[in-house]
């Protein structure tokens, strides 16, 4: 009976501690600040312009055919320096000329020099934390027109990646699932909530039914006669781990899926 109280008690700390993991995920905020460098520049430069740098080692608005990646400009210092973010929160051009761009669309370099578009493989950028709605006609420097506008972008730290990096991949896949759990594009933020929300469920739930069966087994070789307490006890932690697994899937499908 002892070891059956245990168990109770065991699974009632696993439970509380589902239901902190649940709050501190959803909680938790997003880091807006970024982080970045100083470079000099001889040109003029508008906050939200993706940039690279040259053979020369000069600051240059980045297209498709960049191979030195640099971040994005979120200011205009003086006329002769300019800072570049390269990890962190910051606005960015997009255009939607390689596809529609919303809430949590993955982001790269686009055909237009120095403005960013849905990534189609090679560089990712980052990933939009909003949907555009104050789209605007622009006229580029070869008198073409495109919808341009800004948007709240979380940088990747691994943004220099190619479409073959295993990261990459990885993120780009998980991207794709949640888009079609939710049937929209998903906020970065909400896939990593899910995540962690998820996979603690399965771990502690997992975690409860090995020591809870451990615990029993051993306990039902010393004492035989107790084995029908014992057995009694180890469905109740069954239960309680199974209930606790679905409630970490259902919360973090809903996390996915509403929004």
């Amino acid at each position: 009976m002892v070891n059956g109280y245990r168990q109770i008690r065991l699974g009632v700390y696993s439970a509380v501690s589902a239901g902190v993991l649940l709050l501190l995920s959803v909680t938790t905020p997003i880091a807006a600040a970024y982080t970045g460098a100083e470079y000099p520049t001889t040109a003029t430069w508008s906050t939200g312009s993706v940039v690279s740098v040259n053979d020369s080692g000069d600051v240059v608005a980045a297209s498709l055919a960049a191979t030195n990646y640099l971040g994005v400009v979120t200011q205009q210092i003086d006329a002769t320096t300019v800072e570049v973010a390269d990890s962190g929160a910051v606005s960015v051009l997009v255009t939607d000329a390689a596809g529609e761009i919303a809430s949590g669309t993955r982001l790269g370099l686009s055909e237009i020099a120095g403005i960013a578009g849905a990534w189609t493989g090679g560089v990712a950028i980052g990933v939009a934390q909003a949907t555009p709605t104050d789209w605007r006609e622009a006229t580029l420097s070869n008198q073409a027109s495109a919808k341009v506008t800004t948007v709240q972008v979380q940088l990747l730290t691994d943004g220099a990646a190619s479409d073959t990096s295993a990261i990459s991949a990885f993120f780009a896949a998980v991207d794709r699932t949640a888009a079609g759990i939710a049937g929209k594009p998903v906020d970065t933020w909400r896939v990593v909530t899910a995540l962690l929300i998820g996979l603690g469920g399965l771990i502690l739930s997992f975690g409860l039914l090995f020591v809870s069966s451990r615990e029993s087994f051993f306990s039902m070789g010393r004492n035989p006669m107790a084995s029908r307490i014992i057995m009694g006890g180890l469905w109740k932690i069954v239960f309680l781990a199974v209930g606790i697994m679905l409630i970490t899937l259902a919360a973090a499908y809903l996390i996915v899926r509403i929004g």
